[in-house]
This record gives C-alpha cells, structure tokens and sequence, in this order.
C-alpha cells in the first residue's frame, strides 16, 4: 500500500499568532467556568401591613413591589412575590422597601415614604432559596394632618367649587349590600349616588385648612375607593392673597373592584410659600343623558407626611 506523504505546511507569524490566541481564550475560558459563583436564593412574598386605628387610621395598603437591599448593596426593584438570586454568602443583613404605585400609575413605582422598611438578618448559602416575609407599619414621624374614615357617622368634607349637588354625600354601613370592602375593621364609608339622566357637578373639600411642608417635600393623600365615575383629586392652596384651585390626578373608573390610591401632592405644594394653607377636594362631573346610575364609595381618606 503506498502511502501519500503530506507536504509541510509553513505558518506565517500572523497565522501563528491567531492560533495561540484561539488558544488562549479556550484556556481562559475554561477557567471562567471553574470560577463561577453560584447564587444564594431570596424569594419575598407580599408585604403585610398593620396600622394603630385610634392615631393612623385603618391599615389598609396596597404593596405592589420592593426595593431590595443585600448588606447595603442595591439589587434592585421587583414586583412581589419574587424569587431572585444574590452574589452573597454567609451573615448577611437583607433590608425590604415596599413600593407602591404612586399616583396610580403601574410604571410609577417607588418606596412609599411613610411606611417602614423591613429588615431581616439571614444565613445566606449558595444554591439554597431563603424565604422573607416582608411587613410594614408607618413611620413612627409620620404626621397626619386629616384621617376621614366615617366611623364617627360625621363627615369632614363640606360643599365646595361649582358644585350642585344637595345632600349627595352620605355616610353607609360597610355591610350594605354594594358595599362590598375588601378589608376588615371598617364599620362605615362614605358613599355619594347620582341618578341616571341628570347633568351634575359634585365637589366636596376639607371642612379645615392644612399647613403641610413645601420645598419638594412629598405630602401624600390616601384612600380607598370603589368608583364608575372618573374622580378628580387635587388640593386648594390660599396664601392670603389668593385661592388656587390645583387637580393633582384622576381615579378612573374601578370597574367594581376597590382600589388603594396613594396620591403624592408634592408637585402642587412643593413650590408654595411659607404657610399657605391648603384644603383637598374630591370632584367629578357628570353629563344629562347617561343612562346608568353612578356611585362613588370612599373609606379610609388620609393626609400624611413625614416631619
């Protein structure tokens, strides 16, 4: 059998260079690999929330997400619950904020200030899933200017602006058929009806005036409300000069469902000046020739701050 001798190939520096380099890289490759770290595990479930009724009004919230901070350092935002890894290991101090969507906007979500972070300390091992169970409670400076809950059976808010409604503001038991709360521990609500066929501006604002921080301070209103009407909140500002009306954002239609609203004023109290005072109003409008019945249902109305 003859056998064919191959010619010998003479590689160029060039070509020399690009195999080492291939070399190379398979090599550092390699090690990579070997030098990978495997993560610890947290999952987070949803936050819990609990209040002080007789000095913060009832507890109720709505916690979409967290920031997440491992030994001080960020790892990010998520929406809960979530699993998510962490390059730590061994005692490790893992601090939760609870984020909400501020103004009801979904893609507007940030640590609501009022409320506190939750801490835990944990053993973290690579590979292994640590559960949290986040909670929360306010602020032990937080101020609250106004709560308005209807427990009293009385009702804080009083006629104001354009409106030309009479009466259409009433204060129901929550175990009223419509009602329907989500939440234990309320007993009352406030409830505002307005028949089909009628043209009808409703307004309502605080029967007191507030002196709230200015300077970008957030100064957030809360509330529970169960709408098929779109609501207008906002605030009245009186220096002693004049009196400004300021919508801050619109509640949409709820579609049956109650929602938590947190509504931060800073945009419109940021910039008064030293002690003006502000009252916040709730409004909607109504055209003649809408067949349906429209309602409102409020609860749990707040204005909080921190000092």
């Amino acid at each position: 059998m003859l056998c064919k001798i191959l010619p010998t190939v003479n590689m160029s520096p060039l070509f020399k260079s690009f195999i080492t380099l291939c070399v190379l890289a398979i090599l550092f490759t390699s090690c990579d690999k070997e030098q990978e770290v495997t993560p610890a595990y947290l999952h987070l479930t949803k936050f819990s929330f609990s209040s002080d009724p007789n000095s913060q009004g009832l507890g109720t919230s709505e916690i979409i997400g967290a920031k997440v901070f491992v030994n001080g350092a960020e790892i990010g935002n998520f929406e809960l619950p979530v699993t998510i890894p962490v390059l730590s290991s061994g005692n490790s101090i893992v601090e939760v904020f609870p984020n909400i969507k501020e103004n009801g906007v979904s893609s507007n979500q940030k640590y609501y200030k009022p409320y506190n972070s939750y801490v835990d300390t944990l053993m973290l091992a690579p590979g292994r899933i640590d559960t949290i169970r986040p909670s929360s409670t306010y602020r032990t400076n937080c101020k609250f200017e106004w709560i308005e809950d209807f427990e009293d059976q009385a009702i804080s808010l009083i006629e104001s602006g354009l409106d030309n409604t009479l009466d259409s503001i009433v204060v129901l038991p929550t175990n009223t058929p419509g009602v329907d709360q989500p939440f234990a521990g309320s007993n009352y609500c406030g409830f505002i009806s307005i028949p089909e066929d009628t043209s009808v501006i409703f307004e309502r604002s605080t029967l007191r005036t507030f002196t709230v921080p200015n300077l970008g301070t957030s100064v957030y209103v809360e509330l529970d409300i169960k709408t098929n009407l779109d609501v207008q909140i906002g605030i009245y500002s009186d220096d002693n000069i004049d009196i400004i009306q300021s919508p801050v954002m619109v509640v949409y239609n709820t579609k049956g469902n109650w929602k938590k609203i947190y509504v931060n004023l800073a945009s419109e109290t940021g910039d008064l000046s030293t002690n003006t005072k502000i009252r916040v109003f709730i409004g909607t409008y109504k055209e003649n020739g809408d067949t349906e019945d429209k309602y409102i249902y409020l609860d749990n109305l707040k204005l909080v701050y921190l000092q």
